[in-house]
């Protein structure tokens, strides 16, 4: 081989190593595989019209689907509100409009008489914490009287003020919670209910961090005989860097179903200490991930990314289970596309 050809190798070698490593700092290669149970059935709900977050499903006396969104049309972007969405295939949404107005992470069952009560939260000056609404077709909502469960608030947007990490010892006390999203409820064995969300509103050790500390998301629950009185549930149903994934720093986004003897919580897994929703500042190894418990307080994590996006919501019909998983380069800025993906459960 002659010199300038050998030159020109070694140039194109150094070229696709720079390439490859802007790629994967970017985002744009995802260097580390997705779980191959999931089938990718393509993009079933857009952000054109609505700027959709946090989706949760449930479903309908009549055999159909409700999907439940908070977000904000173009025309009015001044607050969170709730938006419905009906199926009956489970692939094709028809927009129903908005359904509660400055109300936020919703979550939604189907109560024995066929009625829907939706969970939201909805913070004001004087209380913080998690309401609820009843309906008779899933659309026309009247909110039910007082708060269903207060937390303490206070949480500031300044990252300086967040409260550092604390371990929840016994069930916690509900004003040690800052933040409360990102609803999710399932169904016990017992006739009762239980609602799994995250809690924010804290930090890295700003000692050991300084300015560079980041915020900290984890999955605590509460549980209802009756779906009107609520309390905590003893200890942390996901923790940060719980095992096997030592390096997790936030976990949150959650949705549980019941499959066979188990319930399956889906959750979005964040690893990197500066990780925001920009491509660029994020690790490739964030994603939904699977924890499985027998009794719906004590999960284990399954070491393997499930796919790429986050915000999930889980639904089960037949012997099929529908992940509908948030995804988008404009995530960060409320704008979800939700692709649906489908695994055949034994």
């Amino acid at each position: 081989m002659d010199m300038e050809r050998k030159n020109q190798l070694i140039a194109l070698v150094i070229i696709i190593i720079v390439v490859t490593g802007i790629s994967v700092y970017k985002g744009w290669l995802r260097p580390f595989s997705t779980s191959s149970e999931w089938k990718n059935e393509g993009l079933v709900m857009s952000s054109e019209n609505y700027n959709i977050q946090n989706p949760e499903i449930t479903d309908l006396e009549n055999g159909c689907w409700m999907i439940y969104t908070h977000g904000w049309t173009k025309e009015d972007e001044s607050r969170n509100d709730i938006y419905a969405f009906s199926s009956c295939d489970g692939t094709e949404w028809k927009p129903e409009g908005r359904v509660l107005e400055t109300a936020s992470m919703p979550a939604a069952v189907r109560l024995p008489d066929g009625k829907i009560r939706l969970y939201f939260i909805r913070n004001t000056e004087n209380t913080s914490g998690m309401m609820s609404a009843i309906s008779e077709n899933g659309l026309e909502f009247a909110v039910e009287e007082g708060y269903r469960f207060v937390i303490g608030g206070g949480e500031s947007r300044d990252l300086r003020y967040f409260i550092p990490y604390y371990a929840v010892k016994g069930e916690g006390d509900p004003k040690d919670i800052r933040h409360m999203a990102h609803l999710s409820i399932a169904k016990l064995d017992d006739g009762g209910y239980r609602i799994y969300f995250d809690e924010a509103g804290m930090r890295a050790d700003p000692a050991k961090y300084g300015e560079k500390a980041w915020p900290l998301w984890r999955i605590r629950s509460i549980s209802s005989r009756d779906g009107l009185s609520w309390k905590l549930d003893p200890g942390v149903r996901i923790d940060i860097e719980q095992p096997p994934l030592v390096d997790m720093q936030r976990a949150g986004s959650s949705s549980v179903i019941r499959v066979g003897d188990e319930y399956r919580m889906y959750f979005f897994a964040g690893f990197s200490p500066w990780e925001d929703l920009n491509p660029y500042k994020r690790w490739e190894w964030s994603g939904t991930y699977m924890a499985a418990s027998k009794d719906g307080l004590n999960f284990s994590i399954a070491d393997k990314r499930l796919v790429l996006g986050g915000d999930v919501t889980v639904a089960r019909a037949g012997n099929v289970l529908r992940m509908y998983v948030s995804e988008g380069p404009l995530m960060r800025v409320g704008k979800n596309n939700v692709h649906l993906y489908t695994q055949i459960s034994l």
